[in-house]
C-alpha cells in the first residue's frame, strides 16, 4: 500500500499526543508538569497570602523562593514546549520547502518513508517495535522514542485492515493499542 498525505503542524501535535499517552510513565511525567506543578504553584501563592495576611512571616523567605521557582515553571514549561514543537516540526518541514506532500510505502518486507527534500528512510519490519493509532494520527516506532507518523485519515478502511494484518503478522506486540 502507498500512502500520499500533506503533513500539518496539527499532526505533529498529535503525533506527540499520542506517543505521550503510550505508555504509564509519559503519562505521569506529562501530569506532573502540566497539573501537579501547576497546582503547587497555585496552592503556593494562597498559603503565602494567607501567611502575608496572619502576619506570619517566619516562613515566607522559604515559601517565596520556592513559589518563586513552581510559578516560574508553571509558566515557562507550556510556553517552552510551545515553542520545541514549533522548533521541530520547522525542523522536519523548512520554511524555505514549498511542497509538504510525504509518501509511505508500506508492504510484506518493508516500511519506505519518504519527506522529499528532507529526508527518506527504509525500515524492515525487524526494526520496527511498536505500533499506536487513534482517530487522528498512525505511528510505526523505530525506537522507544523515534517514530514514522502520518494522519489515519490518509488510509482507507481496507488500508486500514490490511495495516493492522501487516502489524499483526511482523511486530513481536502484535495487534495494536
Amino acid at each position: 500500500m502507498k500512502l500520499e498525505y500533506t503533513l500539518t503542524l496539527a499532526d505533529f501535535r498529535a503525533a506527540q499526543r499520542l506517543h505521550f499517552r503510550q505508555t504509564r510513565g509519559r503519562r505521569l511525567r506529562w501530569a506532573f508538569w502540566t497539573i501537579v506543578v501547576p497546582a503547587l504553584a497555585a496552592l503556593g501563592l494562597i498559603a503565602f497570602l494567607l501567611l502575608d495576611m496572619s502576619r506570619i512571616t517566619r516562613y515566607a523567605s522559604i515559601l517565596f523562593g520556592i513559589e518563586c521557582g513552581l510559578l516560574s515553571i508553571a509558566i515557562i514549561n507550556p510556553v517552552a514546549r510551545y515553542y520545541r514543537m514549533r522548533k521541530a516540526f520547522g525542523v522536519l518541514f523548512p520554511p524555505t520547502r514549498t511542497e509538504r506532500t510525504s509518501t509511505l510505502e508500506i508492504n510484506e518486507e518493508s516500511v519506505l518513508s519518504s519527506i522529499p527534500g528532507v529526508s527518506e528512510g527504509k525500515f524492515f519490519w525487524k526494526a520496527l517495535t511498536d505500533f499506536a493509532q487513534d482517530e487522528r494520527i498512525t505511528l510505526l516506532y523505530i525506537t522507544k522514542t523515534r517514530f514514522l507518523f502520518f494522519p489515519t485519515s490518509a488510509m482507507t478502511g481496507l488500508q486500514r485492515d490490511e495495516l493492522k494484518a501487516l502489524v499483526a503478522r511482523h511486530l513481536a506486540k502484535g495487534l495494536p493499542c
